[in-house]
């Protein structure tokens, strides 16, 4: 027989009702409480520090724009009041941000705030050397303006875009992290939240229940009582053992609804069991994508670092050998590939520059191999490599492949082609090698393994490749064809994607 005491005290009705109720409305404060905390220490400082990063963002392009339009002026000829009222315009969109930009320490941390005084102090000497210019401009003092310009306002102006080059990028590395802690934290309270959900829901249909078994058995008691007022004695006797103001109440009614109350229990448990199978199988679905892709990411992750080492041996053996021009060069190449490397590589970005990042990588490679390697393009007329768009970062692993694995073993010199073309709509791409080629077992095991890629070993670049073309499209066609002495070919077919703007492709100042 069930009882419900709490240390040997027994709680009656009235008290578990209650309970139920009082525990109901303390998980509504709760979640009432969670989601004022996340507004307010959340969700209000990524917006705040998204702002400003947004705000410096304009106010860097305003400062280029100014320094465009006095250093492509042609102070002989030019067009004086076009260029004083770009130099309004421009100045007035810097006035707006230059305010709005957070300067306190307890938020954008030292870092920032060293810069943003650095800004601010560079802003208000490049204000008073631009008004100066333009006044100059104004009475028709060229000459003057001229002088002013190159003398004071040219060598502020580079120096406070730098300055402002230096800040956005320490903000957006500073949002990034608060971003990344805010987030956490979020998550966090989204495990109290839904916790505080599932005690609400318990409790609450816990005193839902005991109030509807009173109506139901009031109920049952009117409709008994009915039934034997009117002579009706057929109905079974309602028994009814708990110990509580119900169960003195209706101990001879509850055998009466013992049938039916197990009949509703055993529907309810097959539904509640249902849902939870149905749930399970979502959750199960939902942790396979994430595992899919979480594999896919410790794939990509593993290809920058592998490729920084070798990147860096090449420099070391260029460096012993060479004096320091050359080994100027081939950092700047190396610096502009590996940051490239670190940017998103789920963008898709114009063919030209990842032909261009091929290149680069092919000039350190040969820095150290010389006359054993080459690369050759063959890339059809019709295709239009500013508007052609293709996913970052994706041919260079198929080029290092074909070197490490096709190449690097061969005594003698060899040779990588990489041919584009466009058919159809699609976008066919073929990297060939004349190098020693794949044993026939490993070809199978490679291929075989693309279906499932693992998330280390050799042809880690191979494996990413195609584990991303399998985001891309349901078109997308990777495959491997390899003889033994006579090399190896790559064929990719994916659909030809174009951009109706070109992009411009600015050079990091860092890597020249």
């Amino acid at each position: 027989m069930k009882t419900n005491t709490i240390k040997g005290f027994h709680l009656n009705l009235f008290h578990r009702i209650f309970l139920f109720l009082i525990v109901f409305v303390l998980c509504i404060f709760l979640q009432l409480g969670i989601s004022a905390y996340k507004e307010n220490y959340i969700m209000d400082p990524i917006q705040k520090s998204s702002g400003n990063v947004q705000t410096i963002s304009i106010l860097l392009n305003s400062v280029g724009q100014t320094r465009d339009l006095l250093s492509s002026y042609r102070w002989d000829f030019g067009d004086v009041a076009a260029l004083v009222a770009n130099l309004r315009r421009e100045k007035d969109v810097a006035d707006k941000n230059i305010v709005k930009i957070d300067t306190s320490i307890a938020s954008i941390g030292v870092e920032q705030y060293l810069l943003v005084s650095a800004v601010n102090t560079t802003y208000k000497n490049c204000s008073l050397y631009l008004s100066q210019v333009q006044d100059q401009l104004i009475k028709n003092n060229i000459d003057k303006a001229s002088e002013l310009y190159y003398s004071d306002l040219e060598l502020c102006l580079n120096h406070l875009y730098r300055y402002m080059q230096q800040l956005i990028e320490r903000a957006i590395m500073d949002n990034q992290s608060t971003y990344d802690r805010l987030i956490r934290l979020n998550e966090k309270l989204d495990n109290v939240y839904a916790l505080t959900v599932l005690v609400m829901l318990l409790f609450g249909f816990a005193a839902f229940r005991e109030v509807i078994r009173i109506l139901s058995i009031v109920q049952e008691m009117a409709r008994s009582s009915k039934a034997i007022t009117a002579g009706d004695y057929d109905r079974p006797e309602i028994l009814e053992h708990r110990k509580d103001e119900i169960g003195d109440m209706a101990r001879a009614f509850n055998e009466m609804k013992h049938a039916m109350r197990n009949q509703v229990q055993l529907l309810t448990a097959n539904n509640e069991m249902e849902k939870e199978i149905y749930r399970k199988d979502t959750e199960a679905l939902a942790m396979q994508n994430l595992l899919e892709r979480e594999k896919l990411q410790l794939l990509r992750s593993q290809i920058n670092p592998h490729f920084l080492f070798n990147t860096i041996n090449v420099i070391k053996y260029t460096a012993q050998e060479e004096t320091a021009g050359k080994t100027d060069a081939l950092l700047s190449s190396l610096c502009r590939i590996f940051r490239y490397s670190l940017a998103d590589n789920e963008v898709l970005v114009p063919l030209s520059r990842e032909i261009q990042i091929v290149d680069e990588y092919y000039s350190l490679y040969k820095a150290r191999f010389k006359e054993k390697v080459s690369l050759v393009w063959n890339i059809s007329p019709s295709l239009v490599l500013t508007e052609t768009l293709v996913p970052s970062f994706f041919f260079q692993p198929l080029v290092e492949n074909a070197f490490k694995h096709g190449l690097g073993p061969k005594e003698l010199p060899g040779s990588v082609s990489l041919t584009l073309e466009e058919s159809d709509g699609m976008l066919n791409v073929l990297v060939e090698d004349d190098g020693v080629g794949i044993e026939e077992d490993a070809l199978l095991m490679i291929r075989s393994q693309l279906l499932d890629p693992p998330i280390a070993g050799e042809h880690i670049g191979l494996y990413s490749v195609a584990a991303r073309l399998k985001l891309i499209d349901a078109r997308c066609i990777f495959e491997v064809t390899s003889e033994k002495g006579r090399g190896t070919a790559i064929q990719i077919k994916m659909p030809l994607m174009l951009n109706e703007e070109e992009e411009a492709y600015v050079q990091d100042p860092d890597c020249r």
